[in-house]
């Protein structure tokens, strides 16, 4: 199912550039060997710490950063905010074992277009770079039910000044829609599948509600969470 949607939603291109971030060289080396078993995907180069992350993503431009977490010297959330600062054209998947809430949220206010267990399968990851690439946002079904615990659904109306607080009983109000987003996410769903109903419409209009969802979605993340410290431009 996930593929042929996927099939639909992709539209003819060149080989996406991958730059891969990862300090262990055991893990990256599996990472890179499964990137290179595909044809649609351009394995650029690697980082394995957050400054050279950032330093080459500025120097080869790739059009997604497969982004681990804990990492020498800054780490992949800071990496992530200051690429996106200067580059937010950049899709940046985050692939981490480190799953806690103030993780989470750090992530996805940072700019993280996705967020991964490093338990995904290689054919996952690949659907999810294509997902990315094409403009969508993704979260692994764990986190996206870490979220939505989070969430109070108000059918009336959003505040979109608010923040979320943690240690703070107080649920973060979203909209209908927005829960609607998070709901087929946490019940193993990505954008892609959950429009899955609507590609008798056509690829154009598959894409476009799909891309609809990726913006309504990162607004609801920035709303979130406020990070305590600055980032530095780079």
């Amino acid at each position: 199912m996930f593929l042929s949607i996927l099939e639909d939603i992709v539209v003819s291109q060149a080989a996406i550039k991958i730059l891969l971030v990862e300090d262990n060289e055991i893990v990256r080396l599996a990472q890179v060997l499964t990137l290179q078993q595909f044809p649609s995907l351009d394995f650029c180069d690697y980082a394995a710490d957050g400054l050279t992350a950032v330093r080459k993503a500025q120097d080869i431009k790739p059009q997604v950063i497969l982004m681990d977490i804990g990492l020498p010297g800054i780490d992949g959330i800071e990496a992530t905010a200051r690429i996106k600062a200067v580059q937010p054209e950049c899709q940046i998947v985050i692939i981490t074992t480190q799953t806690s809430d103030s993780t989470i949220f750090d992530a996805l206010a940072a700019g993280a277009d996705a967020f991964c267990h490093k338990d995904i399968t290689g054919e996952q990851l690949v659907n999810v770079i294509h997902l990315v690439a094409n403009g969508a946002v993704w979260l692994d079904p764990r986190v996206a039910e870490r979220v939505l615990r989070h969430c109070l659904v108000d059918s009336t109306s959003v505040d979109s000044t608010s923040r979320f607080n943690f240690g703070v009983d107080q649920k973060f109000v979203i909209s209908p829609l927005e829960n609607e987003a998070l709901a087929y996410m946490s019940q193993g769903m990505s954008l892609g599948q959950s429009l899955g109903s609507t590609i008798e419409k056509g690829q154009h209009l598959l894409k476009k509600e799909m891309l609809a969802q990726a913006q309504m979605l990162r607004k609801l993340f920035s709303r979130m969470v406020k990070r305590s410290k600055s980032i530095c431009d780079c």
